[in-house]
C-alpha cells in the first residue's frame, strides 16, 4: 500500500463515526506487476478490516495480477472486470 493511499485511509478512520451511519459502498481496484498468488494477501486483509471497521458495504474486488504496464493491463481481463464492478455501484 502506498503512503498516499494510507493517508487517505487514515483520514477515513478519523471520520469513522460519521461514516458508519451513512451505509456507504466500497470496492477495491488494484494492480501489481507481480503475478504470484500471494501478491495481494496483505492488501486484501487490510481492505477487509477497514471495510468492517468503517462499516462499508463491500461490493467486491478486482485484483490485477501481472499488470506491470498499461499494455499488460489492457491485454488482460481486468479492465472489463473493473467496468462490470463499477456498474454495480
Amino acid at each position: 500500500m502506498s503512503a498516499q493511499l494510507k493517508t487517505v485511509i487514515d483520514r477515513f478512520c478519523a471520520y469513522n463515526s460519521s461514516l458508519n451511519s451513512r451505509h456507504l459502498k466500497s470496492a477495491l481496484l488494484t494492480v501489481a506487476w507481480n503475478a504470484d498468488d500471494w501478491t495481494f494477501e496483505a492488501l486484501e486483509a487490510h481492505y477487509r478490516t477497514l471495510v468492517r471497521y468503517i462499516n462499508f458495504e463491500d461490493m467486491g474486488m478486482v485484483l490485477g495480477y501481472g499488470c506491470g504496464s498499461p499494455s499488460m493491463t489492457s491485454r488482460s481481463g481486468y479492465p472489463e472486470q473493473a467496468y462490470r464492478l463499477g456498474r454495480q455501484l
